[in-house]
Formats: C-alpha cells, structure tokens, sequence
C-alpha cells in the first residue's frame, strides 16, 4: 500500500461491458449531464469544491460538475480521493462515477448512476471490480457506504455488494459496511 499522502496511481480497470477510467477533465460533459439531473443529486448531499465553498446541484453549467472532477482530480494527486469514470465498453459513453472517498484501513465507497443507465447492472459490475482492485492494494480491511435511508436502489446495491447496516448514522446516511475476508 503507497504511504499516506502519495499520488494514487489510479488504474484503469475494464470488464467486456465497462471501462473504469481515472476521472478527468475529459469526462466533463458526461459529469455535467449526470450532476444536472436532480434525480441523481436527490441522496447525494451536499458537494464542495476545493476551497470548500458549496457546489451549486443539480449543476447549472459544466463549470459546476468540473467543480467535482477537480475535487477528485486533486484528492488522487494528494492519496485521499478518486473516482473513476464509468464508461460503457461498447461506445465509452460516459454512465457514472464510482470510487473512494477516503482510503485507509476502511475506505468509503461512494457512486452516482446516470439515470439513463440504470436496470443494467453496470454499478454492480463497476463495484465488484472497484472492490477488487482494493482487495488487491492492501491496507484496507473494511469498506463503508454512507446510504440515506429513502435511497431503496443504493440500499439493493449495496447489500449486493455484501454491504450490511449497522444502524450508525452520519448527516442523516445510514453507514453500510463490510468486512473484506481474509485470503
């Protein structure tokens, strides 16, 4: 595992119907048409640029969702953060984001889904291999997902994932989480 506060070497991960590439700013307009639609922004909380001043959702303009790429552009650059770009392996277009809020002996998942993509089982695939590429990197023992209650759709997912409730709450998510099995 890289030592704390090293860039994270984001990996590009593919499967026959996904390619999983490290978010950027050519995935702007793709952010921008998911981060408009207030159905994705519905259990998303709140979002904050690099200065921490609020960032306007549903986005407005492509300046707001670029907003969110920075943030995670500079958390891969300093080993906090990153997500990766969803994109489907047929014609890369652009179907959501996914990846980690935060790594370390638990690290916190966290994904938003175009709507015009859902039903598909693409975050499932996304999350398996996310996962894997965890398992694979060490250090880590425990991943988390914070999930508002009324988000029934992220709550299946997750406990497709083998994610479990533990009834903690934080900004009104409830905590889902588990325990990578040992090798």
């Amino acid at each position: 595992m890289p030592k704390p506060g090293s860039p994270l070497i984001v990996p590009v991960l593919t499967s026959e119907r996904l390619i999983l590439e490290p978010l950027s700013a050519a995935h702007g307009a793709g952010m921008f048409a998911m981060w408009s639609q207030a159905e994705v922004c519905r259990y998303s909380g709140a979002a904050f640029d690099l200065s921490g001043a609020p960032i306007r959702l549903p986005a407005e303009a492509q300046s707001d969702s670029d907003k969110i790429i920075d943030f995670f552009v500079e958390g891969a650059a300093t080993g906090k953060r990153f997500r990766w770009a969803l994109l489907t392996g047929s014609d890369r277009a652009f179907a959501g984001a996914a990846g980690f809020n935060a790594l370390g002996p638990c690290a916190e998942y966290a994904y938003h889904l175009d709507p015009r993509f859902q039903g598909r089982g693409l975050m499932t695939e996304a999350s398996r291999m996310a996962f894997d590429w965890l398992r694979a990197r060490g250090g880590c023992s425990e991943v988390e997902a914070f999930i508002e209650p009324a988000n029934a759709a992220s709550i299946r997912l997750a406990g497709r994932l083998g994610l479990r409730a533990t009834g903690v709450f934080a900004e009104g998510a409830e905590r889902h989480a588990m325990v990578f099995e040992k090798a």
